[in-house]
């Protein structure tokens, strides 16, 4: 079989385009490449600027889960447990991000609240600011539920935290 010298002609020329394209994709434009250094120092020194972070949690009453008492994680270490409406706070050195975690030791397992009971609930959360708030608010599921950490506002954490006193 000959290959005619077209067809190798256009083939080295396709290779060549090919081969081409990949080392243009990591071209950028060189003024947003300095905005974007500037943008991550200056995140980096308020981030470094904060050195200690308040967290603050409130379990609001509910009727569903009033016999669970959920155990409070932050990156696999208890923090605490939040009976029926309850809160509590806990402190982190530095800013970062951190998984919170809740848990339930014994759980009935109703229809209302899913047919394992509470399941364990994880989230990875960013913490660059001085104080955060959170709600820890029961959800049904069809196998499990989940006593999920929801942020909220401080005056929302105000109101509840004023209905637990």
């Amino acid at each position: 079989m000959k290959i005619s010298k077209i067809t190798i002609s256009f083939l080295l020329v396709l290779s060549l385009f090919l081969t081409g394209c990949e080392t243009v994709k990591d071209i950028t434009d060189p003024l947003d490449d300095d905005n974007e250094e500037s943008n991550d120092i200056s995140s980096d020194a308020i981030e470094a600027s904060v050195e200690q972070i308040n967290l603050y949690f409130v379990r609001p009453a509910d009727p569903l889960t009033i016999g669970q008492d959920v155990e409070l994680y932050v990156d696999d270490e208890e923090i605490g447990e939040l009976t029926y409406n309850t809160k509590i706070q806990t402190i982190v050195k530095k800013s970062g991000t951190y998984e919170l975690a809740t848990k339930v030791g014994w759980s009935f397992s109703a229809p209302v609240t899913g047919l394992g009971g509470a399941c364990k609930y994880e989230g990875d959360f960013k913490f660059t600011e001085k104080n955060y708030y959170f709600k820890i608010v029961f959800e049904p599921g069809l196998l499990c539920g989940e006593h999920e950490i929801i942020g909220i506002l401080e005056s929302e954490y105000l109101d509840l935290e004023a209905d637990i006193d």
